[in-house]
């Protein structure tokens, strides 16, 4: 069956996608292709590369060297032009560039191993901007101009920004480009995690559900309302094509609590998402195609309880 790895954003979570891929090729799953959006789309860029368990080792390597100064650099100038409304971003993406400059190992997506997709959005029209071929850094750092904290990067005649907004788990691409069996690497679940800030002498535990009260600031407010548009696209995305291909969306651990610009705990998140990937793969079973599901591809019953058990592969 021709098998395609989804990876949807999620900014420093991605370093969950490094975990579960190595679990996927513990497993012996490989990819046939692979279709990325947002940080999804760099981790999805470095597997293309190198398609391997030794590729999946190296991701996780190439995580634990990143740095916020290599992607957030903090300009106080900038920002303040920005919160004034002076500019349309807060950060240059120029260390985000720099940084795929020096990492990529190939300049041109068509180059890769196997084939890639990578997802962003058009700002004039909302829709979805998919890139298979042509030069790499351009696509990829578009695909991770966040908005508001990046500027829009201008490709041909058309100006976009992350690929979340139009496709953040974008499962029809890769039914239209043949795809028989899709795994979803999600950057965050509901899996239980606790994060021990050893050098703080502070924990954190990553809870679920997240806790019942809206962010206490007008960009808080506007990234969730933005979050809860891309999952119910995404959960919508799972209901048509789960019956158009064996399509398993495999469970993360938590993120709720935790900073997605922090680097911090990047080696915690790709030790838990391996345990997590390796207990769910010999049990695994494809999103159901028949009856409603939420995020994590686990049926919704009709009193509104999510049935939680791991869905498992048949």
């Amino acid at each position: 069956m021709r098998t395609v790895w989804v990876l949807p954003g999620g900014s420093t979570f991605g370093a969950i996608q490094a975990g579960l891929v190595t679990s996927l090729f513990e497993a012996g799953e490989a990819p046939d292709a692979v279709i990325g959006t947002s940080v999804g789309s760099l981790n999805a860029a470095w597997l293309a590369g190198d398609p391997t368990a030794r590729g999946a080792e190296k991701l996780r390597e190439v995580w634990l060297s990143m740095r916020r100064s290599d992607v957030f650099a903090i300009q106080p100038m900038r920002i303040l032009a920005g919160k004034l409304g002076l500019t349309n971003h807060l950060m240059s993406n120029r260390g985000l560039a720099r940084w795929l400059y020096q990492t990529l190992p190939y300049r041109r997506l068509e180059d890769a191993r196997i084939p890639l997709t990578v997802t962003a959005t058009d700002i004039d029209s909302g829709e979805a901007v998919y890139f298979d071929r042509g030069p790499a850094l351009p696509a990829l750092v578009a695909s991770c101009s966040i908005p508001g904290m990046f500027p829009p990067i201008k490709v041909g005649d058309r100006w976009l920004v992350d690929g979340g907004p139009a496709a953040f788990m974008p499962i029809s691409r890769a039914v239209e480009q043949g795809a028989e069996r899709v795994y979803v690497l999600p950057c965050g679940g509901s899996e239980p995690f606790e994060f021990d800030r050893r050098r703080r002498g502070v924990g954190t535990v990553a809870t679920w559900p997240p806790p019942q009260s809206p962010p206490k600031s007008i960009t808080g407010v506007n990234g969730a309302a933005m979050g809860a548009a891309m999952v119910a696209a995404a959960r919508l995305d799972m209901q048509v094509n789960a019956a158009k291909c064996e399509l398993y969306v495999m469970p993360a651990p938590s993120v709720i609590g935790l900073s997605p610009y922090s680097f911090e705990h990047v080696g915690a998140l790709m030790d838990a998402a391996m345990a997590i990937g390796r207990r769910w793969f010999p049990t695994a079973r494809p999103v159901a195609a028949d009856r409603p599901v939420d995020i994590g591809g686990n049926v919704v019953l009709e009193s509104s309880d999510t049935e939680h058990a791991a869905p498992t592969r048949g």
